[in-house]
């Protein structure tokens, strides 16, 4: 979508999605953490969802799907340091 949307039609349309996701009890929360933009972050069992309403009017949805590999603790630290591998690259 092109364009532009008000910030009351960004908020109406989150708030539709939030009520929804709401209604079927599904785990969310509402994140403002981009300049152009305001996030659900949801979870279900074995999925994590990113839904970005922007303020373009368009709409991005990320599913990030468990690989169902369960680890024990010493994965905490490889996961830290993985991830800090990858902040010092960028």
């Amino acid at each position: 979508m092109s364009g532009r949307v008000t910030a009351e039609e960004l908020l109406r349309k989150v708030w539709r999605v939030s009520e929804r996701l709401e209604a079927k009890k599904i785990w969310h929360e509402i994140r403002a953490h981009r300049y152009d933009g305001v996030t659900i972050l949801a979870h279900v069992p074995g999925q994590y969802w990113e839904i970005d309403f922007l303020e373009d009017g368009s709409v991005d949805v990320e599913v990030f799907r468990s690989s169902q590999t369960l680890e024990d603790e010493s994965a905490i630290e490889r996961l830290i340091d993985e991830s800090n591998a990858s902040i010092e690259e960028e």
